[in-house]
């Protein structure tokens, strides 16, 4: 998903594997992330670190004075939900 200048706004796509029993998170929107975690909840604690570091990283655009909004998108065989999170503005 192509980002607008300036959009704080992104998607990350969550699937869980049976395998390792992981959620598996990456995003085409955050350059660089690629993340894993046992829960939803440990999901959504790391990514809360992880995106404002990779967007400042990879210095990607973004609006200082709004707040990152995520939209999560958790996929699991038959199953499908969404979430979304707010962030503080960036640093």
């Amino acid at each position: 998903m192509a980002q607008d200048t300036h959009s704080n706004t992104f998607v990350i796509e969550a699937t869980w594997d049976n395998d390792a029993e992981v959620w598996v998170a990456e995003s085409d929107s955050v350059p660089g992330l690629i993340t894993e975690a046992d829960s939803r909840t440990h999901l959504i604690e790391k990514l809360t670190v992880l995106i404002p570091e990779l967007l400042e990283l990879n210095n990607h655009p973004i609006d200082p004075d709004k707040q990152l909004d995520v939209t999560l998108r958790f996929h699991r065989e038959a199953e499908q939900r969404e979430e979304r999170i707010h962030l503080p503005k960036a640093a």
